[in-house]
């Protein structure tokens, strides 16, 4: 965890270098799965993809780019959603909130039956709040804004309950035009400097060998040779974001290589 945190951390002053944004960054909008979800799924009672312990959920929350930038950590949405439905608050954090929602993926479609919040609506929730003027767009252009998600989705295309109807490239692409829709839509929502962090290699998690063909003493080959691809196009669509959309910035992080040299040299 601690080199997972160094990590992002490096990427953030990478960002804010090649930007040339300053540290007095106003805000943080966080978009994707478990690795950044902070309670999204805890306040979601429908949800059966739970994280209720520290770091997590109501108890606390993991964000170690608040901490880099020195701002208040991001307050999950529907925290926020419901703490303003009861009067207890009067405005959404001005430093910025947490749409990610552990479980969910890229497709609209994985982990559904958990109740789970797809980055399709973790994006239309942060549409809502710029269209009702909850978040100022000139705010939104001075902010940072995190994406990382693929993991569940990857991982359910190996699931023995349904023979997957797209071939692995096919289910790769699929996935690589919602990241390229979400990215053209955050833009167009004020979005300017945003930081696409890969896949780690899902096919070396535990779970893997509860997977038909999986073996229990390596990774699952299958499974990183579609991760390996998809981070691939990940890398273009952060490096395409200078060249596609004006004043933007785009950073790409490689968490999958750096997951990998820990594994291969972990007393480094």
């Amino acid at each position: 965890m601690e080199r997972l945190l160094l990590l992002i951390s490096l990427l953030l002053h990478v960002l804010l270098v090649s930007s040339a944004v300053s540290h007095n960054v106003p805000a943080l909008y966080i978009f994707g799965d478990s690795i950044f979800d902070a309670g999204n799924n805890h306040c979601n009672q429908n949800c059966s993809a739970q994280a209720d312990f520290p770091p997590y959920g109501s108890t606390g929350h993991y964000n170690i780019a608040a901490q880099f930038l020195g701002i208040p950590l991001q307050k999950p949405f529907l925290e926020a959603q419901i703490e303003i439905a009861k009067g207890s608050w009067k405005n959404y954090p001005s430093n910025g909130l947490n749409f990610a929602s552990a479980g969910s993926g890229v497709l609209r479609g994985t982990n559904q039956d958990l109740e789970v919040i797809p980055l399709q609506e973790q994006l239309q929730q942060f549409k809502t709040l710029v269209d009702q003027s909850r978040i100022d767009i000139k705010l939104a252009q001075q902010s940072l804004f995190f994406l990382e998600s693929g993991s569940n989705d990857i991982f359910n295309y190996f699931l023995p309950f349904d023979t997957p109807k797209l071939s692995p490239d096919a289910y790769v692409q699929a996935m690589l035009v919602e990241a390229g829709l979400f990215v053209d839509q955050i833009y167009k929502l004020g979005a300017r400097h945003i930081a696409i962090f890969s896949l780690g290699p899902v096919g070396c998690v535990p779970a893997r060998t509860l997977l038909p063909d999986a073996s229990v003493d390596r990774c699952f080959g299958k499974m990183n040779r579609m991760v390996k691809s998809f981070n691939e196009g990940l890398e273009s669509l952060a490096l395409d974001i200078l060249k596609m959309y004006p004043g933007a910035i785009g950073v790409y992080g490689s968490v999958y290589n750096v997951v990998q040299l820990f594994r291969a040299m972990p007393k480094r």
